[in-house]
């Protein structure tokens, strides 16, 4: 069973690594999803995960030594939780700098040092407007 999935865990990792350093927004997002399961899967194995053990319910006191421990199982749970609302988050911020800039490639976006007016972006910013609060 290690090795398994210890090679599903190799191939998470270089997937993310070849999708982070891709010149495109959305595979970078997809990058660092692949990078956070692959990182919950090496969270499972590294806690001990094997067919062998029973959930960790005790109605037997003699029979504790079979069981599997509750902590990195439940931490994977908030694990997948947090990097759900990061994954969302990463694509609202890729939707945004589409809409404004017209590209998705982080090499055609204008540096930050550029604030003054000469980045012309390819398409038209396009931005609501404000209405005025007094």
């Amino acid at each position: 069973m290690e090795l398994p999935l210890g090679l599903a865990i190799g191939v998470l990792f270089a997937g993310a690594a070849y999708s982070i350093l891709r010149p495109n927004l959305v595979r970078m997002v997809i990058g660092f999803g692949l990078l956070s399961n692959a990182v919950n899967l090496l969270m499972i194995a590294a806690g001990g995960f094997s067919l062998d053990f029973a959930a960790p319910f005790v109605t037997d006191p003699e029979a504790v030594a079979g069981l599997m421990d509750p902590i990195p199982p439940d931490v994977v749970l908030t694990a997948i939780v947090i990097s759900f609302a990061v994954g969302a988050l990463f694509l609202t911020i890729c939707y945004v700098v589409y809409r404004d800039y017209g590209t998705d490639d982080p090499e055609e976006l204008p540096s930050p040092a550029a604030d003054d007016d000469t980045f012309t972006p390819k398409a038209p910013l396009r931005r609501r407007p404000r209405e005025d609060r007094a």
